[in-house]
């Protein structure tokens, strides 16, 4: 089924532009109205390097619009943002992925805002490129691994071109290095470990790299479902056997930001000044 979405959605980028007409009140190629997505003024306001390639036109703002904009990512319109889309519909990422973000704009105009999803994003910092949250129990023992762990990525600054160790940041989970015992995964099976519970937080760096269209160069499924992210979104840290990597694919330095309040754990990566 997932591949089948896949096929549908690259079929449709194929047959766009058969034909295009632009009228008041509605944005169409291929008998796609892009309305829902799109608005002409708002896409030529708000990006400069669109306005110097395709001018003040509206064909052609919607041609670079489905051409390059859905597949960097680029707003359309003032209540369609597709981070958010993503966001607020984790069940698409592990379906349509990170490689092209077209898919997630198809999905709203066919399916998507009929069935009332939400693509609106909340108030962020001006610099942030996206964010994730997940809950804990800070009763528990692995709560202090994850506020840990947590502190430890926070701040890290991410050259363009250069690599992130999520282990190699929160140091060895060795009782030395501040870790309790809690419970962990192994081999299908719940034990006890020093640093059980800092996937959480290697789980929500994931997500988050998602949402900012960061691939992970390394990354591991727990051998049990976990139940913080969603499934096929969790990345299960060994020492010494696995990590989570990713190299920085922006142009510009990227920051890691993590906090902990009240059981909240959230992480964001944003644009470093």
């Amino acid at each position: 089924m997932n591949k089948l979405k896949k096929i549908a959605a690259l079929t449709l980028c194929l047959s766009l532009f058969s034909g295009m007409a632009v009228q008041a009140g509605e944005l169409s190629a291929g008998g796609i109205d892009y309305s829902a997505v799109f608005d002409a003024e708002y896409y030529y306001n708000h990006y400069p390097d669109v306005q110097q390639t395709a001018g003040h036109n509206a064909d052609k703002l919607l041609e670079h619009f489905i051409y390059s904009g859905m597949k960097e990512g680029r707003t359309g319109r003032a209540d369609f943002n597709v981070r958010a889309y993503m966001k607020n519909n984790l069940d698409l990422l592990s379906v349509y992925g990170i490689k092209d973000l077209s898919s997630y704009y198809y999905h709203y105009l066919q399916s998507g805002k009929a069935e009332g999803r939400s693509a609106t994003a909340q108030a962020a910092s001006a610099n942030e490129i996206a964010s994730f949250s997940t809950q804990y129990n800070t009763e528990e023992d692995r709560a202090i691994n994850v506020e840990l762990a947590s502190q430890r990525i926070n701040g890290i600054v991410v050259q363009p071109g250069k690599s992130f160790s999520f282990s190699n940041s929160i140091m060895s989970r060795t009782t030395e290095n501040g870790y309790v015992v809690a419970p962990s995964f192994a081999s299908g099976r719940v034990v006890s470990s020093v640093g059980g519970g800092i996937c959480q937080v290697s789980s929500t760096l994931y997500v988050t790299m998602m949402l900012s269209s960061i691939p992970a160069s390394e990354r591991y499924a727990h051998s049990l479902n976990v139940d913080y992210v969603p499934k096929g979104l969790d990345s299960a840290i060994v020492e010494g056997v696995k990590d989570l990597r990713f190299r920085n694919p922006y142009d510009y330095p990227i920051r890691i930001n993590s906090s902990t309040e009240n059981g909240t754990l959230t992480v964001s990566i944003s644009r470093e000044e």
